[in-house]
């Protein structure tokens, strides 16, 4: 075996201590509490000591892979995996500390900071009322000083792209009712100090205020470019996301599957006609006969009161089905919640799960689903909820929860080895989710009674869900390595995709803000496909779907390439949720 382990678990843990020394808020998330009352340095001589740790870690750790033997086996090969994404982590860091700088150029990092910082620690309902005044009285602490974060934050900010702007100035209020009422309201329900917290608070609050006018300075002053341009683009596909695919690679394939989806659709939709329109001939064009299916789909919507009690049905309805199918082992329903994202985390994704800290899975998996804003008129409030109607909160149930995101991150949150729990690419993870979606529709999810909504709306959801996440990658694409405009932007998505004019909208602003992140579904979906189609060759009659599944859930959250090394190398399989046999 050599000395390949040892060295990757050094320096794993040595990856851990730079987190602890340099990023609190991240040592949190992963679950280390040795700084919960602190938030992190930023002046100019704390970054530069940063920069060279992580300069001097990624060193020996291209120093380790170098030595790696040449087509490791075994322990080995699971060692050098551990080393190749933490190189890929430690990359990515120093991209966005050193060549383009965050903290200099985006608004929203310094926000990030402060509303992770304190959500991190008053998302603890799973713990006992010791620990959990224990991280309400640290989120005081770090309240404190948040004013002198956000000074030193503003002092480094050299511009800002305007759509940055407009959406730090969207979070503000969030995050100002998070330090002003949240945490107040935290420390009373446990019966604290709540003048404590409430003074915390007030001054955080005129800490956010003074942000807030630093920013009105700043949005006079010419604005800085969102575009990341094709070489910064490249390095976010390959060491954030985890991806061999060239955007070009990308973009030709979500091409031809658009094309493919598109047919599909037209041929449900006409097979579906007559029993939805009674009396009326079938249209001759197929972007007609879609575009009338799908309005009567999203004619189905709930009101905005029912929306949250709508989403909570189609996950219990997503976790039978996932149970009774067998797709994959099932964790326990107590480990997810299903709940609004609350105000200071609006304004980019609509749905999202955030999972347990890595070191602290007891703390369970939260799925979060974005009210319609209370400020919006009649029309975006219809066009919000037609788009997430119930079929369409079938396919977030089954993307976060079951057998998806939560599925995948609880089997890889009880992976033996460190890296495997701290280090993740989201292009498998996002792959994963994609991947299974379509595997619930062809195992025939929402058909006899297994859901509230009519199959053929289901199928024509996710359908149109398999044509966003190809125009997320385009639009990925085109706006970070290409010129694409505002306008045809909005074509692509509200025309090709056929999404309502709210969603396009929203996803136009998050497409611009998270660079990469938008292509992680399309591409981790391919890659996840092509793996499965390898593995067939390979095995001929003796591949078996359900196992493929489990083994591919058996290696965290790590890169397509690494998983299929590892399923080449007959690597174990891991089945924490295997069900037991009575």
């Amino acid at each position: 075996m050599g000395d390949v382990v040892p060295r990757a678990e050094h320096l794993v843990a040595r990856y851990l201590d730079h987190v602890v020394d340099h990023e609190p808020v991240e040592a949190t998330r992963l679950g280390l509490d040795d700084r919960n009352a602190e938030l992190p340095e930023l002046s100019p001589a704390s970054l530069a000591a940063r920069s060279r740790d992580l300069a001097v870690l990624a060193a020996e750790v291209q120093s380790a892979l170098d030595d790696v033997p040449p087509s490791p086996t075994g322990v080995d090969r699971e060692a050098r995996d551990d080393l190749l994404l933490l190189s890929q982590t430690l990359e990515f860091r120093r991209f966005h500390l050193d060549v383009r700088p965050r903290l200099l150029l985006d608004p929203l990092a310094a926000l990030d900071t402060v509303a992770a910082g304190i959500h991190e620690l008053l998302r603890s309902g799973e713990l006992g009322v010791d620990e959990r005044r224990e991280r309400v009285g640290d989120a005081v602490l770090r309240a404190e000083q948040v004013p002198r974060l956000l000074e030193e934050a503003g002092g480094l900010l050299t511009s800002s792209p305007a759509v940055h702007l407009d959406v730090a100035f969207q979070r503000l209020p969030g995050l100002i009712e998070l330090l002003g009422d949240e945490l107040p309201r935290h420390a009373a329900d446990l019966g604290l100090d709540v003048s404590a917290a409430a003074a915390a608070g007030a001054s955080a609050g005129e800490g956010l205020q003074a942000y807030a006018a630093l920013l009105d300075e700043l949005a006079d002053e010419p604005p800085g470019e969102w575009r990341l341009g094709s070489h910064d683009h490249a390095v976010t596909l390959r060491t954030a996301l985890g991806t061999t695919f060239d955007p070009q690679q990308i973009e030709d394939r979500a091409r031809v599957w658009i094309t493919r989806v598109r047919q599909e659709m037209a041929e449900i939709a006409a097979a579906g006609w007559s029993r939805r329109f009674p009396g009326e001939p079938v249209p001759a064009g197929a972007v007609e006969r879609i575009r009338r299916t799908l309005e009567a789909v999203a004619a189905t919507a709930v009101t905005r009161e029912r929306l949250m009690d709508e989403a909570r049905l189609a996950v219990d309805e997503a976790r039978a089905f996932a149970l009774d199918s067998g797709l994959t082992d099932v964790p326990p329903a107590d480990r997810l919640r299903v709940t609004e994202v609350p105000p200071y985390l609006r304004g980019i994704a609509v749905a999202f799960l955030a999972q347990a800290p890595p070191l602290r899975r007891e703390l369970g998996c939260t799925y979060y689903l974005s009210p319609v804003p209370e400020h919006w008129d009649a029309a975006q409030a219809e066009s919000f909820l037609r788009e997430y109607n119930p079929a369409q909160l079938r396919s977030l149930a089954i993307h976060e929860g079951y057998p998806g995101h939560f599925v995948q991150l609880e089997h890889a949150a009880r992976h033996p080895r460190l890296a495997r729990r701290l280090l993740a690419r989201p292009v498998f993870a996002e792959g994963w989710a994609v991947y299974i979606e379509r595997e619930m529709a062809a195992a025939g999810f929402a058909d006899e009674g297994t859901s509230c909504v009519d199959g053929d709306d289901y199928r024509m959801t996710q359908l149109k869900l398999e044509l966003r996440i190809a125009t997320n990658a385009l639009l990925d694409i085109g706006l970070h390595a290409g010129e694409l405009a505002d306008t045809d932007a909005l074509r692509l998505l509200t025309c090709t995709a056929f999404q309502e004019r709210a969603e396009a909208e929203g996803k136009l602003v998050r497409a611009k803000v998270t660079s990469g992140q938008l292509s992680s579904y399309f591409v981790g979906g391919e890659e996840l496909t092509d793996l499965r189609h390898a593995e067939e060759r390979r095995l001929g009659s003796a591949f078996d779907v359900r196992q493929f599944h489990q083994r591919v859930l058996s290696h965290g959250t790590p890169t397509t390439a690494i998983v299929a090394d590892a399923l080449a190398d007959d690597a174990p399989v891991h089945r924490p949720f295997a069900p037991t046999r009575s």
